[in-house]
Parts: structure tokens; sequence; C-alpha cells
């Protein structure tokens, strides 16, 4: 996808922020072992306001939760969007600070459309000599008829293979907001 094509579908990154997205799978093996994986993207100071003039600002709170029940509530990592990037800033708490040392540059590959429900967002990034991929949908509850209809579009599209992810291990009956996130996504 394009950088045009991303704030276009987005409305300059508007309809990335201020929802939970819901990690339904990603490349990293880790990933396997969560029940639960969420974060909640939202503008800093007011960003939305701004047109793409120079650089946006915005926040992430990840959230996990592993199959033996430990939560990891990670501090906020910054988020910078310009014309032709979205950058996240890992951050990394030490006790008496919290410091984001390094960037990751985010690709997007795909993004719902109208704010569906039962499409993809899937971002990927470099880490380290590894293309790591990430599928996020606005409601864990997605069918599988339309996870694989999304699945079957990014491998003719974007020759990526269902075989590479490895799923969050999601509760069939999951009820939004019951991992501790707020349930503010358009209901459409």
């Amino acid at each position: 996808m394009s950088w045009e094509d991303f704030y276009s579908k987005t409305d300059n990154a508007n309809k990335l922020m201020d929802r939970v997205w819901y990690c339904l799978a990603a490349t990293d093996k880790s990933v396997a072992q969560q029940k639960s994986f969420w974060e909640h993207w939202y503008w800093k100071d007011n960003a939305s306001e701004n047109k793409l003039n120079g650089k946006k600002e915005g926040c992430n709170h990840t959230n996990t939760k592993d199959v033996k029940g430990k939560e990891v509530d990670y501090p906020i990592w910054p988020l910078a969007f310009t014309d032709s990037s979205m950058k996240m800033y890992p951050a990394i708490d030490l006790g008496c600070c919290v410091i984001s040392p390094m960037k990751l540059s985010m690709q997007p590959i795909a993004f719902p459309a109208d704010e569906s429900r039962k499409e993809f967002r899937v971002d990927y990034c470099n880490i380290m000599g590894t293309k790591m991929y990430f599928i996020f949908v606005l409601d864990p509850n997605i069918s599988e008829e339309d996870i694989q209809k999304n699945f079957d579009a990014l491998e003719a599209e974007n020759g990526i293979s269902r075989d590479w992810f490895h799923k969050v291990q999601w509760e069939s009956d999951y009820v939004l907001g019951s991992a501790g996130e707020p349930d503010i996504n358009p209901n459409k």
C-alpha cells in the first residue's frame, strides 16, 4: 500500500487513531502464547486536527495476557506520522524513567474499508533484518470465513501467506472491554 493510499484510506491516519486494535496474528512465534493482545492508538495533543503538514504525533498503549494468565501492561509507545512514514518508538520502563531508544519504521499493507470489523489491518516492520508482520482487527470475534477471505486477499495481492502467522488465542466468545481495554471502536 502506498503512503498516499494509506493516508487516503485512513483520513490522514484519523481512522487508525482513537481505536482499540486487536491483534489476531503475527509472524512472531511468541504471539501464539497470548490469549489477549490489544493496542489503543490515540493522538497526542489534538494532532487529529492537523493535516499531514510536517509531523503528527500519537501514542500506543499495548496490553497482553498470556495463556498462563500473566498480564503485561506496556509503557506508552510514542508514534510519529509524516506524509511518507509511520514510526513507533518501543518504550522501556527502567523503574526510574521510561525510555524509547529505538524506532520501528512501520509499513502498512492493508487497512479496513469504512471501519469494517470484517477486514484486516496489516503492518510490517524490519527488526534486525527480519520482517515482522502483524494482523489487527477492530473486533477479535471475526468469523473464520472473513479471516480466510482476508488471508486469500493478502496472498493474492501481496504474496503474504497465512502459513507465516501464529494466532493469538482469543476466546471464541470474547467480550469487548473484558481485558481492560476501552470499548471505543465505531459500531459498524
